[in-house]
């Protein structure tokens, strides 16, 4: 398979492997759901600042420790697994995930200071710069892309790391990148289907749950959604999944099993994929694919110096 050139054009790639051959068509999970004192646990949930909204600062959500280890990753039966997607149980210990993805006002917060590189939409150099660039992506999309309240987008994996490390200089807490399991662990909410409410990414009662191509949320395949926009998952958190891609902190491995057994992120770049090293991580599919990619489990890689736009992230802080 031939892997992706961070320097060659916008047509962002899934890179997925073959999918697996299905034991049903239901996607529906054979086991038991978890403890309800795990799913419930992050009902009305807390969420707080660690400055001023003008400052840049995200709003944050208090995500609790597992009560138990849980399994991340999808079963045999799932109707749009692939391979890459093997079960595997990690402990998570508690950390504060932001409630949005990052918007396009708190990331431009940060270039202003200095801190950030520009998105490629902005960046003078960039053929997608939106006023003077000779590309056309990005401005076709307009004000989806560059409103204060959209999710930031045209942000590589390098620099959604500037953000993090600008507020935590800025705040004094431990900001970063979440980790694959931790993402998923919050993406779930505490359910063990397909999608956090439910096995198929439509509901059978047609209500749009998230913004992907053929959700029916009316954003489908046009552009990123507002950040703040349809219900959040049971623990608060709106866009988990769909709307755009966000980066995780993880190096990437086809081996969903070979990551610490503790939540945290993978590090090691040891998985043998050639000419294609130093890949890392996105989760949570966007409006430009279909549902099967906006599954809890579902996961891309890239380069982490790919800008696209359909690609952005949401921080993670330590503690709660």
């Amino acid at each position: 398979m031939k892997y992706p050139n961070p320097s060659l054009g916008h047509r962002i790639q899934p890179f997925l492997h073959n999918r697996a051959v299905f034991l049903a068509a239901t996607g529906i999970c054979l086991f038991n759901a978890l403890p309800s004192s795990e799913a419930n646990a992050n009902k009305a949930p807390r969420v707080f600042r660690d400055c001023t909204e003008s400052n840049g600062c995200p709003e944050m959500v208090p995500i609790v420790a597992s009560v138990s280890e849980v399994t991340i990753g999808s079963p045999l039966n799932e109707v749009g697994r692939v391979v890459n997607e093997a079960e595997t149980k990690v402990k998570i210990a508690a950390f504060s995930l932001g409630r949005f993805e990052v918007t396009v006002a708190e990331y431009l917060t940060c270039v202003a200071a200095k801190a950030c590189a520009e998105p490629e939409w902005r960046d003078a150099n960039s053929p997608h710069n939106v006023t003077s660039g000779t590309g056309h992506y990005y401005r076709n999309l307009g004000k989806s892309i560059t409103d204060p309240g959209q999710p930031i987008t045209g942000v590589s994996y390098v620099d959604a790391i500037s953000y993090a490390n600008w507020l935590t200089k800025v705040t004094g807490a431990n900001y970063r990148l979440p980790s694959e399991a931790e993402w998923e662990y919050a993406a779930r909410a505490g359910t063990v289907t397909a999608y956090w409410w439910g096995a198929e990414g439509v509901p059978s009662d047609g209500k749009a749950m998230a913004h992907c191509r053929g959700c029916g949320s009316g954003f489908d395949g046009r552009g990123p959604a507002p950040a703040d926009s349809l219900a959040p998952n049971p623990w608060g958190l709106f866009n988990m999944p769909g709307n755009v891609w966000e980066w995780v902190a993880d190096t990437y491995c086809d081996d969903n099993t070979k990551r610490p057994a503790n939540g945290s992120a993978r590090a090691e770049d040891d998985c043998e994929i050639k000419d294609a090293n130093g890949l890392r991580t996105l989760r949570g599919g966007s409006t430009y694919y279909g549902p099967d990619k906006i599954r809890s489990a579902s996961r891309l890689r890239n380069f982490p110096g790919f800008r696209n736009f359909s690609v952005g992230f949401r921080v993670a802080r330590d503690g709660t």
